[in-house]
């Protein structure tokens, strides 16, 4: 095989969270009297982590004088609420075991919060993929290459040749340049072609069990 190690980005490649995602900030805007977004609008806010989306979806952005607040509030509603219509999209937990058995060691790097982002893992992954990177706040998000070093670490992995990073964004094509891994997108995540075409990724997918063709 030329890729022995594949890191995943969660949402949109991995898991469809976009409804949770949007449930949860449409509550907490509704609670402070903000207006709501449609789906499609949050579809764009996310991709550099729940702050982010924040600063997004609120009318003022990080200027709101009650951001932080807001932010704690939003949170710890996701928190309790991200597996409500959250699951992981067609052929996803099929393919991690299959890769798991051909021996190809794997992780998740995402911008997701740590807490989030390990109770997915363990819902959803484990045992086929036991490492997630999240945002702990101890670290720099991506696309800068400090979270993927991380996962890279914890695999104990030294030869980034041999690495596959597998994503849905520009934020990933930009964290796997940055990284200076190889990659491949998903078009069926939440950027489509048009978002992605001026990327040159070593294939655009449309299945995530397209991978297994690449390594």
């Amino acid at each position: 095989m030329k890729y022995d190690t594949i890191l995943f980005d969660l949402d949109g490649t991995l898991l469809y969270t976009l409804e949770d995602l949007t449930d949860s900030i449409n509550h907490t805007l509704a609670e402070y009297g903000l207006p709501t977004h449609p789906i499609e609008n949050v579809r764009r806010f996310v991709g550099n982590g729940l702050k982010m989306l924040v600063v997004r979806a609120l009318p003022d952005g990080e200027n709101y004088d009650k951001f932080d607040q807001f932010f704690t509030d939003f949170v710890d509603y996701y928190n309790n609420h991200n597996r409500i219509k959250t699951k992981p999209y067609n052929g996803v937990l099929e393919t991690t075991k299959e890769l798991s058995e051909m021996g190809v060691k794997m992780a998740i790097v995402t911008n997701k919060g740590q807490t989030a982002s390990n109770s997915l893992l363990d819902d959803f992954f484990k045992p086929y993929i036991n490492i997630v990177i999240g945002d702990d706040g101890s670290h720099k998000r991506k696309p800068n290459p400090e979270p993927i070093n991380l996962a890279l670490e914890a695999l104990d992995i030294k030869d980034k040749s041999s690495v596959l990073y597998v994503g849905d964004s520009d934020v990933d094509a930009a964290t796997a340049i940055n990284s200076g891994l190889d990659y491949i997108l998903c078009t069926y995540g939440f950027r489509d072609m048009e978002d992605l075409k001026e990327f040159s990724p070593v294939a655009f997918i449309d299945s995530i069990n397209k991978i297994k063709e690449y390594l």
